[in-house]
């Protein structure tokens, strides 16, 4: 069982004592008169075998843990190459895949002693709290930090909003403390949309930040490779007659080029040291991030209502290398029969239909069948019942309205030509329950659901073991003892779940959707009712809406999720926590 505390002493490995027993014997050898060269050349070797394995230490298990890796960064120029030119270097090109393949691995903190917190639930015992959260780049870092780290802090900063006017529709300290309470207590934190690199968040490695500020070890898959031209500064403002608007556009556009790395993807925060990583994209990419999206703003302004019309395409343009990928990690867990759970942070395509996202699904499932120990899924599935492309630019347009610098002035025309036209209403499905729960039935012809058979095939999906996701919804494992599908992974409402991400408050009414799911394989088979299918099964969903907007500025455009994972007895028979 893993301790919750820093160990005093440091812990000595085999490999350390083999080394010091070494060096001790080479000692003697040279106090009895062999040659200073042949004793030097011993101690190189070692040396050299001690660099090449310093990276590694074994836990009781054999386990190897990988202290820190990541593949080689691009250069401003590689990035610049990979935007202009379609067909690149071969060169280039395999330093790119490398990059979009090999997962960033960090576990010193594990070496500094970081151990689970396993919180227990009441009459159950020890769990596995995940967290999954689509954080928006991380454009809103620091409150993030403060909410993971401080909840006095946090709470005295809504506080403060408050007392001053600027916000005053906050729920009670009790909620947000709540809900605070349970961040702070996970073990595991899956996150999507996280910059390294980018202008847009001080390019800064957002993954990194946060992982040193919770003192958790991380894996990091880049998604995208940022290469849009307004990314890179290259984007060009001549169109722009007035002088002044003009500079100031070229300067929000700037870019410090020793900085930008322009990377954009997934990560996996972990109390359990991480081992066993991969990032292994979809082979079915539904959207092509390059060609699809230099397409944006070539036609001449003769073809468009107007030259802003052009330039506002431009703006929400997203030049990209890579696509939606899976960050796949081990981490050892002793009190389960095979004493390790398989984590994976994945994201599915929005710039697909329904029909995309089902095939990537399918994949990602085929890919982990072969798994027999308990496994955990969690990501954005962009369940927005059809092609999210619409959907992205709403949000995007309304928030670049909202915001309150430059696009709040001057520049506000140049994004308008888009956003004017745009009926935020609009964006709904035929029926509007399912963007709450896309897992309804729908009534064909009349009130189809586009996304009933992206959970139909996860529902019937059988592993190589007999095992299945669990799609049960059981009172006594909620939360608020409300019964349905999934209901024990995904907090359920009153009428379906509740929703996890927003549209801003702009220009219309706010578009809620749940987009954001966990899904979890554990011992159920077909017998639904054994306490056996109850071990390991998730309970108490929760959607920590509440904290992602106690702020003024919402700390990203979705909400965290939650669950809990008993560890030693079943979770059915538990009383509600």
């Amino acid at each position: 069982m893993l301790s919750t505390t820093v160990p005093k002493e440091k812990t000595v490995t085999k490999l350390e004592r083999l080394l010091e027993l070494h060096l001790g014997n080479l000692s003697l050898l040279a106090a009895k008169g062999l040659t200073t060269a042949f004793v030097a050349g011993q101690i190189s070797l070692i040396s050299t075998f001690v660099i090449c394995t310093s990276a590694f230490a074994q836990n009781d298990h054999g386990a190897e843990y990988v202290r820190s890796s990541q593949p080689p960064l691009l250069s401003y120029q590689e990035l610049v190459t990979l935007s202009e030119q379609e067909k690149i270097d071969p060169s280039l090109a395999r330093k790119l895949d490398t990059l979009l393949t090999t997962p960033f691995v960090n576990n010193e903190a594990y070496f500094a002693g970081t151990r689970a917190l396993r919180p227990a639930l009441n009459g159950v015992g020890p769990s596995l709290r995940v967290v999954h959260w689509n954080i928006e780049r991380g454009l809103e870092l620091d409150d993030i930090k403060l909410l993971l780290t401080d909840k006095k802090g946090f709470l005295a900063k809504v506080h403060s909003e408050v007392a001053s006017g600027e916000d005053i529709k906050k729920p009670t300290d009790e909620e947000i403390s709540a809900q605070i309470d349970v961040l702070q207590s996970a073990d595991v934190i899956e996150l999507n949309e996280l910059d390294w690199g980018m202008k847009r968040t001080d390019y800064q490695a957002v993954v990194k930040e946060l992982a040193n500020a919770l003192k958790m070890n991380w894996a990091y898959g880049v998604e995208f490779i940022e290469v849009d031209p307004k990314v890179l500064g290259l984007q060009s403002f001549a169109n722009v007659k007035n002088e002044t608007e003009r500079k100031e556009l070229e300067q929000l556009f700037s870019v410090d080029k020793d900085r930008v790395l322009g990377m954009h993807g997934t990560a996996i925060l972990s109390r359990y040291p991480l081992r066993d990583v991969k990032l292994v994209p979809f082979k079915r990419q539904a959207y092509d991030w390059y060609n699809s999206e230099k397409k944006y703003g070539v036609i001449e302004a003769g073809k468009r209502k107007s030259a802003s019309l052009i330039f506002g395409e431009e703006i929400l343009r997203e030049v990209r290398r890579g696509g939606r990928t899976n960050l796949i990690a081990n981490i050892d867990v002793p009190e389960l029969p095979e004493q390790k759970v398989t984590v994976i942070a994945t994201h599915l395509e929005n710039r697909t239909t329904p029909k995309g996202r089902v095939e990537q699904a399918d994949e990602l499932l085929d890919m982990i069948r072969p798994i027999h120990n308990p496994l955990i899924v969690a990501g954005d599935m962009n369940t927005t019942g059809r092609d999210g492309t619409v959907l992205s630019i709403k949000s995007a347009v309304l928030k670049k309205l909202s915001n309150p610098t430059f696009w709040a002035t001057q520049g506000i025309k140049y994004a308008t030509g888009v956003g004017a036209v745009m009926d935020l209403v609009s964006f709904t499905f035929k029926s509007a329950k399912f963007q709450g729960d896309p897992t309804a039935s729908g009534v064909p012809l009349l009130a189809p659901n586009p996304e009933e058979n992206f959970f139909d095939q996860l529902e019937k999906y059988r592993f190589d073991d007999g095992t299945r996701l669990d799609f049960r919804g059981d009172e006594e494992l909620s939360v608020n003892r409300r019964a349905g599908t999934l209901g024990n992974s995904n907090e359920r409402a009153n009428k379906g779940f509740v929703t996890t991400f927003s549209l801003p408050r702009t220009l219309g009414a706010k578009g809620k959707f749940k987009l954001d799911w966990v899904f979890v394989k554990a011992y159920l088979k077909d017998d639904s009712k054994s306490a056996e299918s109850y071990r390991f099964a998730p309970s108490f969903a929760r959607t920590l809406d509440d904290a992602n907007e106690a702020l003024a500025v919402p700390l990203s455009d979705h909400a965290a999720i939650t669950v809990d994972l008993p560890l030693v007895q079943p979770a059915l028979g538990g009383p509600q926590k």
